[in-house]
């Protein structure tokens, strides 16, 4: 069904996707990519240190150093949002449903799962190149919907790398979503 387990009950009280996975698998997930992150500052920071020992010129490397530190702050930011639940005020179950078979048909996406508590939409790697696919997670709760999307890296692995591509994807379902309700909300009247 997906890459992923979900914890469905959980995820809607946390407004996050809660997965089960291994400790050590959760992690990785995070420590890996924070190291990553962390790395680059860390050589600005040396360079910089480096420079104001030798007195040599400074510009180049408080520029790098400025440049590493805000890049890195949105990385860090994409790395614990990775899992956050976007939530969407909608009509009903049912009718929310049949909307997002709408959307994902319209838009050529895959459904693979759909039931009365999920739906997944798995977009082929081909839609970017960047990454090994997307998936996007909608939670139904109540008359609202819970929506997340996550790319994959090498070996199916979550990858914050892409978390700001994949608020596009979650924003323009958000704004057919809303359109769509509008049109249901129009023709009852």
């Amino acid at each position: 069904m997906s890459r992923i387990p979900i914890d469905i009950s959980k995820s809607k009280t946390s407004g996050k996707l809660i997965t089960r996975q291994w400790i050590l698998e959760k992690i990785f997930e995070y420590l890996l990519p924070l190291m990553i992150v962390g790395m680059f500052p860390f050589i600005a920071i040396m360079e910089f240190n480096s420079n104001l020992k030798k007195d040599e010129p400074i510009g180049l490397s408080i520029v790098f150093l400025i440049f590493t530190l805000v890049i890195g702050g949105f990385m860090i930011y994409s790395i614990f949002n990775v899992y956050k639940l976007k939530r969407i005020k909608g009509i009903s179950r049912g009718k929310n449903s049949n909307l997002i078979k709408k959307i994902a048909e319209k838009n050529e996406w895959n459904i693979s799962a759909n039931n009365q508590q999920i739906s997944i939409i798995n977009f082929s790697w081909q839609d970017s190149g960047t990454d090994w696919g997307k998936q996007m997670t909608i939670l139904y709760d109540e008359k609202d919907i819970l929506v997340n999307c996550i790319s994959f890296g090498l070996f199916s692995s979550p990858s914050p790398f892409h978390w700001f591509a994949n608020r596009r994807k979650v924003n323009k379902l958000t704004t057919e979503f809303e359109n769509g309700i509008k049109n249901v909300l129009q023709q009852r009247v």
